[in-house]
């Protein structure tokens, strides 16, 4: 009589409790009488029943899984089988994958699967030309400036899924793999495994919050890769977190901006604030949170002060110090966004008050003051943005507080476009000399108006300033040499 099937439950990679289900999957069928297999599962007993009595068995397994499973299972394991720590995908024999290895201990196994899935990487110097790969989702922002950077670095640059990017490892070895916010690599680190195995450096270009980023990762192999953060502030909380390559990348200028010109005459008076009022997937992200009153009051306080509740202090507020694994960095994100989306509203508020404000974004803005003004509708960024920053008198520029000292595009494009941007306080802005950006700069909403009328005299010459240093210091060729040089 058989016996029931083991019950097995321990921790997982990321210290989840985990109850183990039985299955393997079938990764090879071959005629000799060898058998491979990777993971035991629950029931080595039960899995021994089903393999062939003649079959000769190798087995490798996590040592974090054989540690945690106890005496009676690793007595139950066949004294016959052969325990091995390593193996050669090129051999022919038969091969189980147990199911739920990879949602385990992934930091273990995704190497083991990219052996499978990529046997033969392509030898270092083949394929010809330098070449960069970028995941195929040229819809990110910043995605196809930074493509276009390596292209004139003398990069061939490829596109890639998942699908073609074996392929591709088989008969070249790239010198970068580029991701923007960890586009192109998957929860488990699969996709950054066969990399590795290819020999090909990872760069994430962190352009948000990175652990917002990193909240739906599911494997400890992100902290071997190169992170670059556009906030200097995210440095050190991800060393402390195990990342071991983290460098400050700001953000930089669209080259098609400087070939802007002045083509929307109604905006030649006007302050232009541009932006939405909430980023696609809000409330599915932020799903089910919510803030303690008394912090919402303090924050509203801090806004109305010209103080920024952000990311930071938000989660020293909370008492929220490990921002991964888990979702906990979303509540500390959500009380900076909400505080984010009262200060746009703040300086909106104001800003109409000079009679003399443009917004371009959704509706929603409309319910931030009784005051009018010209609302427009969302434009794409590759479309009329940059006209309509070089048209504009004045363009606002707000740092979201989930980016403690973040900087914006704007902080670039707007100059890039012959614009002149009126920026909030950020400690950003400290990548900037401190006599171009002190005139620009406002701590309080309210000081918008005055801001604006004091910069009159000296505007011409601070736009041609901010213009020469944007084109002489921040291009995205400048930031791809960073990360070249970084990866060496």
């Amino acid at each position: 009589m058989p016996h029931p099937p083991r019950r097995l439950r321990l921790v997982d990679e990321l210290g989840v409790p985990k109850t183990l289900i039985a299955g393997h999957d079938v990764v090879r069928r071959s005629q000799s009488r060898d058998w491979l297999v990777l993971g035991l599962g629950p029931d080595p007993q039960t899995l021994a029943a089903g393999l062939p009595p003649d079959a000769r068995v190798g087995y490798l397994e996590c040592p974090d899984f054989s540690g945690q499973a106890g005496g009676d299972w690793r007595a139950a394991i066949p004294a016959a089988w052969q325990r091995v720590e390593a193996f050669d995908p090129l051999v022919d024999q038969n091969i189980l994958f147990y199911s739920a290895a990879m949602r385990l201990f992934p930091g273990f196994w995704a190497p083991v699967r990219a052996s499978l899935r990529l046997p033969r990487p392509a030898l270092a110097g083949s394929g010809g030309d330098r070449t960069a790969l970028v995941p195929d989702q040229e819809n990110r922002l910043i995605a196809p400036e930074a493509a276009q950077a390596l292209r004139d670095e003398g990069f061939a640059v490829r596109a890639v899924g998942r699908d073609d990017l074996i392929a591709c490892l088989e008969h070249s070895r790239p010198e970068l793999f580029l991701s923007i916010n960890f586009a192109g690599l998957d929860r488990y680190g699969e996709t950054q495994a066969l990399l590795a195995r290819a020999g090909v450096p990872v760069a994430v270009w962190c352009v948000d919050n990175p652990f917002h980023a990193l909240s739906g990762v599911k494997t400890v192999a992100w902290k071997h890769l190169h992170l670059f953060v556009t906030d200097d502030w995210f440095v050190e909380p991800l060393r402390r977190h195990g990342a071991q390559s983290v460098h400050h990348l700001p953000l930089a200028a669209n080259p098609d901006f400087f070939q802007a010109v002045p083509d929307r005459p109604d905006l030649a008076d006007k302050l232009l604030f541009v932006g939405r009022s909430a980023f696609p997937d809000k409330e599915r992200f932020f799903s089910g949170l919510s803030l303690p009153a008394e912090l919402w009051r303090e924050a509203q306080d801090m806004l109305l002060r010209g103080r920024r509740p952000d990311f930071s202090w938000w989660a020293g507020k909370l008492g929220i110090a490990a921002f991964w694994p888990g979702v906990a960095a979303r509540r500390v994100g959500f009380g900076a966004e909400e505080s984010g989306l009262s200060w746009r509203s703040m300086v909106i508020r104001e800003a109409a008050g000079t009679g003399s404000l443009a917004v371009c974004g959704d509706d929603s803005w409309r319910e931030a003051t009784d005051i009018p003004f010209d609302l427009l509708p969302c434009v794409n960024y590759y479309g009329p943005l940059a006209g309509m920053y070089a048209s504009a008198r004045y363009v606002l520029g707000t740092v979201s507080p989930l980016l403690p000292h973040g900087l914006t595009q704007r902080h670039f494009d707007v100059w890039a476009a012959g614009g002149c941007l009126l920026t909030d306080n950020t400690p950003g802005l400290d990548i900037f000399p401190r006599e171009l950006a002190r005139p620009v700069t406002y701590g309080r909403a309210g000081d918008i108006p005055a801001l604006a009328r004091n910069l009159e005299n000296d505007r011409a010459g601070l736009v041609a300033a901010w213009r020469d240093l944007i084109a002489s210091k921040h291009s995205y060729r400048h930031r791809i040499r960073a990360i070249l040089e970084r990866i060496a």
